[in-house]
């Protein structure tokens, strides 16, 4: 059975037509594994062979020194172990008696629907089709990331996430780290405008220097913002967690 994920899962293409990095971008899985990535606490276990404080998370998340996040999916079936939902016990099917009704089918698991049979196939579709909008409408999906207790996968995200978001995170992450090890020449101010971050602070040539100053400072801040948010979520990446709680 077809491993199922509550969120986009990553995509590689086949063997002979591999996609481009971006289809795996695009799952929140991905950038678990890169957050954990610069976890220097899981680092250090990884280096260790999987020893030390951390190493029960290793036995289930592995290595992830090599730079390669399809072959970390891939092996062994990781990704579909750490965050794929086990299969419901229950398939489409009818009812022919009271005897099959199971007890434990709670209202936010299982609809149990009865329909005539004396009316049109059309009208009976509509209905259904009805039902189903408004038990299953999309937002169900998003609810079910917030709620631990109706994700059954071993590894669950904290809350619905913007991939965008961590992808801009990341990034000022790693270029501030650079920065503080000496490999970046740059403010912050300065990264945050190579960046784009906000739009309504970029430099302009020949501008006040008072209205520059205000600039600067709302891109600092907000470069500022991102990297302790990124700090955050590396931190949580350490408790088997993704990403960072509100």
């Amino acid at each position: 059975m077809k491993t199922h994920f509550v969120v986009k899962h990553p995509l590689f293409g086949r063997a002979n037509n591999r996609l481009p990095i971006g289809y795996q971008q695009r799952s929140p899985y991905y950038w678990w594994w890169a957050f954990l990535r610069r976890n220097e606490e899981y680092l250090a276990c990884c280096k260790a062979g999987g020893k030390g404080a951390l190493s029960s998370l290793y036995a289930d998340f592995g290595d992830v020194l090599t730079d390669n996040f399809k072959d970390w999916w891939t092996k062994d079936e990781r990704g579909a172990k750490l965050f794929g939902e086990k299969p419901l016990p229950l398939n489409v099917k009818e009812l022919k008696s009271s005897a099959e009704w199971d007890a434990s089918w709670t209202e936010d698991k299982v609809m149990v629907v009865a329909f005539p049979l004396n009316v049109s196939k059309r009208n009976l579709q509509t209905k259904f089709a009805q039902l189903i909008k408004e038990r299953h409408d999309g937002k169900r999906g998003k609810k079910r990331i917030g709620n631990q207790n109706l994700s059954t996968a071993q590894y669950k995200l904290e809350r619905a996430v913007s991939i965008e978001t961590l992808r801009i995170q990341l990034d000022v992450y790693d270029k501030v780290m650079a920065k503080q090890r000496g490999e970046l020449d740059k403010t912050l101010a300065e990264i945050g405008a190579d960046m784009r971050l906000v739009k309504n602070a970029m430099p302009i040539k020949g501008e006040y220097a008072r209205d520059a100053a205000v600039k600067r400072n709302i891109m600092a801040s907000t470069v500022s913002r991102h990297f302790k948010d990124a700090q955050r979520i590396i931190a949580n990446t350490a408790l088997g967690k993704f990403p960072k709680s509100r």
